[in-house]
């Protein structure tokens, strides 16, 4: 059952893989992304990857370590991204982004729901921070 959601999550991948035409530069982006996770699991470090696959969506892997009392819970699993502030062309850097991290959680596998905002410092570094189910605040690099 789980190989089969997991094949059922690369069937979007495959669908929006194509570029949508738009006004603005044709790059496709590239970040990772570091983090602190200060609410949800406890506290905890995350790292993500993830490819702009359109100008509206991207998608990647991510790895996170939490700390709670004395055990460290792993988790790891795939990220998706809707960049809502791209579609609805709302003017500035900001990006607006609701998100889903589906894959293994401490053994468990699960899928939770964010809403994010990135802000660029620079052209290739920025903040970021994700609030849902937990909390990550953070800096990225986009190539």
């Amino acid at each position: 059952m789980k190989k089969l959601l997991l094949i059922l999550l690369f069937i979007p991948l495959v669908s929006i893989g194509q570029e949508i035409e738009s006004d603005e530069e044709n790059t496709l982006e590239n970040r990772i992304n570091l983090g602190w996770a200060y609410y949800g699991r406890g506290n905890g470090i995350s790292l993500t990857y993830d490819r702009e696959f359109s100008s509206f969506f991207s998608a990647g892997i991510g790895l996170e370590e939490y700390f709670s009392d004395d055990e460290i819970e792993l988790s790891y699993f795939i990220v998706t991204d809707f960049h809502l502030s791209k579609l609805l062309k709302i003017p500035g850097k900001i990006d607006l982004y609701p998100g889903s991290e589906i894959g293994f959680f401490d053994e468990d596998f699960e899928a939770h729901y964010y809403l994010g905002l990135s802000v660029p410092i620079s052209k290739t570094i920025g903040v970021y921070t994700e609030i849902g189910s937990r909390g990550v605040f953070g800096v990225y690099m986009s190539f």
